[in-house]
């Protein structure tokens, strides 16, 4: 096949694949912002920017950030998005696309560097030039990718996946020179000190470029004799790796103190031992949609996890930790003769070694396999082609083009299929709640968007039985789930229901001894919101009930118990008009958070109201 023949075969194929892409993504693009869109950029006034000026730039730095570095270049990056496109769904997810697109492209040329680096590749020339096409083939219409695409939000995870492969390319480019002359510094300065830093500033599961610096580096190490050479070459990678895992811990650690872990468990319904036990089910798990997608699992909410509490509490557990042990011990044994193999294993667990391991993170979620599918992808691509060749198929080039389109259409059905349900948000939350009825959250979204579409009124029963059954259903799913009880008492208020004794003990109980999601952080500003609008919906015991058990919650900060305090002094002010029991609770909330300049503000013009007019007391 002559070079100009094989271009432009390449580039046809490319061009197919980019198209296919479109087609089966773009009617996601078309549902709205959902999950934590809405926090991280419809409702945060920092990235709403108006202005492309340095100071306005700034300013949107300075805003309220989604992780402990900031992640400035995500936040500039929905700032910018903002200023041209304004609060536009779709224009967000479009500019997702693109970096997922881009990506792509990144995938088959870091696969392509790979296989020439590895000490024994058994594949054909022919299969060589082709296998990385078909992973980043797959890898773009993989349904699993779909939600980092779809969530708007999760541009963090593309951002940082496309400096993280452009770090690991060059790092490829500059050890696969013959020499360490201009060519080889360029290339590692642009991994290690541009694209590497890039990533960290994108989301920290940037900081992991040290640990996929060493999974490459061991499963390219060439068996004797060139060994030594090898090792001379590559010693100071292994160092600089070493050295600088050590450095981001110390950072860390130094960063966020050394209470913060048990600090952090202690706002979550599992201990640390349970995350890390329930983590090794959901490994194989994602493991299991990477290689054989199965359609029905997948989803928006994975909170339907039944926790690990043992090794024997479920007995999957103990077969899912010995798995990964028998994993681990594969990885070294084989890494000599099986490189690619235990390339994909290697790579597909460093990508987990954050969010799937040690950080009170919540249990699961898919577009945490957004790098880490890529090894799997390609270990299952290589097992293929490798069967064929032990079934004498290989030669038949028409049944192994045949074979990799079929994989390729079947993925992008599923992820099309996804795409399609996401463009009605209404269907998309009903089929959700459908496929993980013990999805808490999934449920309540099920329920709000009933209720966002104007179901479930004074006048329709068929709509009241929906939503009671799927906020009734969020609630017993997860039993510190604490947004369903909210959203009964609001709803019946709101739609003229009466509201159950239950429900409102219910919801305190909860407040008041369970742990606190992040999403509940939201409590004390939402309940005074939806009690100022709908004034009648409680009594005023039962109102300050509410917020006295939020308050009463030991297990959650004081700044939080000092925000449940001021909601409840400005319902008392605003709602009951009682001045006096407004600037009490308004003092307790002080007591705990001393330094908050905005609680020190509303005393003060408590004393300067009591200063002119001594004689008030409500």
């Amino acid at each position: 096949m002559s070079k100009l023949r094989k271009t432009l075969e390449t580039t046809a194929l490319w061009i197919a694949i980019l198209a296919l892409v479109l087609t089966v993504m773009t009617p996601g693009l078309k549902g709205g912002f959902f999950f934590d869109d809405n926090q991280n950029i419809v409702e945060n006034s920092a990235v709403h920017l108006q202005t492309l000026s340095l100071a306005a730039l700034r300013d949107s730095l300075a805003g309220s950030s989604a992780g402990p570095l900031g992640r400035p270049l995500s936040v500039l990056s929905f700032a910018l998005t903002h200023y041209f496109f304004g609060l536009d769904p779709f224009a967000f997810k479009a500019v997702n696309l693109a970096i997922h697109l881009l990506n792509g492209l990144l995938v088959a040329w870091f696969v392509a560097l790979l296989l020439d680096a590895l000490p024994e590749n058994r594949l054909s020339a022919k299969s060589r030039a082709w296998l990385p096409l078909w992973v980043a083939a797959i890898w773009l219409v993989h349904p699993i990718n779909f939600m980092a695409v779809m969530l708007a939000v999760q541009r963090m995870t593309l951002l940082s996946g496309m400096f993280m492969l452009l770090a690991l390319i060059s790092h490829l480019q500059a050890v696969s020179s013959p020499d360490r002359h201009a060519k080889y510094w360029a290339w590692l300065c642009a991994g290690w000190l541009l694209s590497w830093p890039l990533s960290v500033l994108s989301k920290e599961t940037g900081l992991l470029f040290p640990l996929y610096i060493l999974a490459v580096t061991l499963l390219t190490r060439p068996a004797s004799p060139a060994r030594k050479e090898w090792q001379r070459r590559e010693l100071w990678v292994v160092s600089a790796a070493l050295f600088s895992l050590l450095v981001i811990a110390a950072a860390m650690l130094t960063y966020l103190g050394g209470s913060w872990l048990e600090t952090a468990y202690a706002m979550r319904p599992f201990t640390l031992t349970e995350r890390l036990l329930t983590e090794a089910r959901v490994l194989w798990f994602y493991a299991a949609q990477i290689v054989l997608p199965d359609y029905a699992a997948f989803g928006l909410y994975l909170d339907d996890f039944t926790l690990s509490t043992g090794l024997l509490q479920p007995l999957l557990t103990l077969f899912a930790v010995a798995g990964w042990v028998a994993v681990f011990a594969g990885i070294w044994l084989f890494r000599q003769c099986q490189p690619l193999l235990c390339f994909a294993a290697l790579w597909f667990l460093v990508g987990h070694a954050l969010e799937s391991t040690f950080l009170p993170l919540e249990i699961a979620h898919e577009y945490r396999n957004y790098l880490p599918s890529v090894g799997l992808i390609a270990g299952a691509g290589y097992a293929a082609l490798m069967a064929l060749q032990k079934l004498r198929m290989d030669h038949r080039s028409q049944t192994t083009g045949l074979l990799a389109i079929a994989a390729v259409l079947i993925v992008a059905l599923f992820t099309w299929l996804r795409a399609e349900q996401m463009r009605d948000p209404l269907l998309s939350s009903q089929i959700e709640a459908t496929r993980h009825p013990q999805s808490a959250r999934a449920n309540h979204a099920a329920a709000l968007a009933l209720i966002k579409a104007g179901y479930g009124d004074a006048g329709d029963p068929m709509g009241e039985l929906n939503i009671r059954f799927y906020l009734q259903q969020s609630g017993a799913a997860d039993p510190s789930f604490k947004l369903g009880y909210q959203s009964l008492i609001f709803w019946a208020c709101a739609s003229a229901r009466p509201v159950e004794r239950q429900w409102v003990d219910e919801f305190a109980r909860r407040l008041e001894h369970t742990p606190y999601a992040p999403k509940d952080h939201e409590l004390p500003g939402l309940l005074y919101e939806h009690l100022l609008n709908l004034p009648k919906c409680l009594n005023r015991q039962d109102a300050l009930g509410l917020f006295m058990a939020g308050a009463s919650n030991t297990r959650i900060s004081n700044s939080l118990r000092a925000r449940f305090f001021e909601a409840a002094a400005d319902y008392e002010l605003l709602v009951s008009l009682d001045h006096r029991s407004a600037q009490n609770y308004l003092t307790r909330s002080f007591t705990l958070t001393p330094h908050d300049p905005k609680l020190k503000k509303k005393l003060e013009s408590f004393d300067f109201l009591d200063s002119k007019n001594p004689g008030n007391v409500k």
